[in-house]
């Protein structure tokens, strides 16, 4: 078992040797502390898509944080957030008005599940119904682990995981299955039906 003080995610703790140690990054590449250099092929978790260290990137969030690092958010704003939601707005259909600003992939997908719902609820037509494709991924939090893919990482946890309605996946030439499917449960569940999940 490893000497650390972390419990890392995905990673069986009793067979772990110790993690690679990484001294620094720069570009695709991470550079472990025994002088190992390691291509970064998941962008650290898909979270440094441009690289790391990329000097435009770094230049920017050392001006951002010399200024404002962090505010609540709750009833509060700031110009670059502001910025950024109007150029998102103009990129989306002229019906979709309004950015939500989330601090991960699973907090996102929590928030658009209560999104939602809420919905429903506050049009005093509650629905329960969420549709999701097989074999997706959309994170490790409750509401996500039960509208991604039932696997090995979910199992532990089973039984406090909400029911959802699954689509095959649209491969390549049978996408016309996965439209079928859709249409034949909004036929028998329209009623139900508050979201579906791409």
């Amino acid at each position: 078992m490893t000497h650390s003080p972390i419990w890392h995610p995905f990673t069986q703790h009793a067979l772990l040797q110790d993690s690679v140690f990484i001294d620094h990054a720069e570009g695709a590449y991470l550079y472990a502390k025994d002088g190992r250099r390691i291509i970064d092929a998941i962008s650290s978790w898909w979270v440094n898509i441009h690289g790391h260290n990329h000097p435009k990137i770094v230049a920017a969030v050392q001006e951002q944080a010399s200024k404002l690092d962090q505010i609540i958010f709750a009833g509060f704003t700031h110009e670059p957030a502001e910025r950024l939601a109007e150029k998102l707005v103009g990129l989306t259909p002229s019906n979709l008005t309004r950015v939500f600003y989330s601090d991960s992939g699973s907090t996102a997908v929590e928030v658009a599940l209560k999104m939602a719902l809420g919905y429903w609820v506050h049009k005093d037509k509650p629905r329960r119904g969420i549709v999701a494709l097989d074999h997706a991924y959309h994170g490790d939090t409750f509401g996500a682990m039960s509208v991604g893919w039932r696997g090995v990482f979910s199992l532990p946890y089973e039984h406090f995981l909400f029911d959802v309605h699954r689509l095959p996946f649209p491969e390549t030439g049978c996408e016309h299955l996965t439209v079928e499917a859709f249409e034949k449960l909004l036929k028998a569940q329209a009623n139900d039906i508050a979201a579906l999940i791409v």
